[in-house]
């Protein structure tokens, strides 16, 4: 057998083709890590929930200190209370974006104020 007869086949597609139009994820499908936290996240507490009780001021069990046997009750600061505001209305409204607006070929926009037109001259 000679060298040329014990050469493979390359696997995959030749070096400057591109991909295949169609191949690999979908946009917008979660890969497998991601489908996994958020079903673990889902299963293990509710982060929506805390928010808005943070948010509406209720009354929460705090971490105890190390060491310490009993668990402290308190509620949120006024602060805290508007961070989870904060973080729960950027989940129901839209983000804005700045839009830059200019006139033909970029030019600046020009206001012009017409004046009313006379009842006689209608």
């Amino acid at each position: 057998m000679s060298d040329q007869d014990k050469q493979k086949r390359p696997t995959g597609r030749p070096k400057g083709l591109g991909k295949v139009p169609g191949s690999g994820r979908r946009k917008g499908v979660a890969n497998r890590t991601r489908v996994q936290v958020l079903e673990r996240i889902a299963q293990e507490c509710d982060p929506i929930g805390f928010l808005i009780a943070v948010a509406r001021g209720l009354q929460f069990e705090a971490a105890a200190e190390p060491g310490a046997s009993v668990r402290v009750k308190m509620y949120p600061t006024h602060d805290q209370r508007i961070d989870a505001a904060k973080v729960l209305a950027r989940k129901v409204l839209p983000d804005t974006k700045s839009v830059e607006m200019s006139g033909e070929g970029g030019e600046p926009f020009v206001l012009q104020i017409l004046p009313f037109m006379a009842a006689g001259n209608a």
